[in-house]
């Protein structure tokens, strides 16, 4: 009986921290060009790239399973050599690129929880954040930096450029 294979550990990893459903959930939270609409697409971006780190190991994994059971048949192992080294390496890029998506969706968590445009309760439906945890989450020593908006730019050449004389 074939069924939609499990979700990938990125996937997982966005439903257990910030509760949506998928990335792609992520993406519709916010306006796309908003600073939190960019960093939902980072976070986006990072879980599709575990989650196919994560497939690749698996794949790669049950492939080297499949010559073992041959081996055991009495056939010759035709790609174990560098299998284990392969492998690793996948597992230590998908471990690595799973760090920097749990640190990406921790931040979005703590942002949402210290702005104040919104509302506790859709704070509340990231992963349970409460302002008091973002507080605890801080970096030690001071409040959150507040930035302040950065002024348009004048001044600006027009869009006519003067014609160059050839000699």
């Amino acid at each position: 009986m074939h069924g939609t294979p499990p979700p990938g550990l990125g996937t997982r990893l966005v439903r257990e921290t910030l509760g949506a459903e998928s990335a792609a959930d992520l993406l519709g939270r916010h306006p796309f060009l908003s600073p939190y609409g960019q960093l939902t697409a980072l976070i986006a971006d990072a879980t599709f790239k575990v989650d196919d780190l994560d497939q690749r190991v698996q794949e790669r994994t049950a492939h080297i399973a499949r010559e073992l059971d041959s081996v055991r048949g009495g056939q010759s192992a035709a790609t174990l050599g560098s299998a284990s080294t392969e492998i690793a390496l996948l597992s230590a890029r998908r471990d690595q690129s799973a760090e920097h998506l749990r640190t990406m969706a921790g931040a979005y968590r703590r942002s949402l929880a210290n702005d104040t445009e919104y509302a506790p309760a859709q704070v509340q439906g990231l992963g349970q954040v409460s302002r008091a945890e973002a507080a605890v989450s801080r970096t030690p020593g001071g409040p959150p930096t507040v930035v302040a908006p950065v002024p348009p730019i004048t001044g600006l050449p027009s869009a006519a450029v003067p014609a160059r004389h050839n000699r």
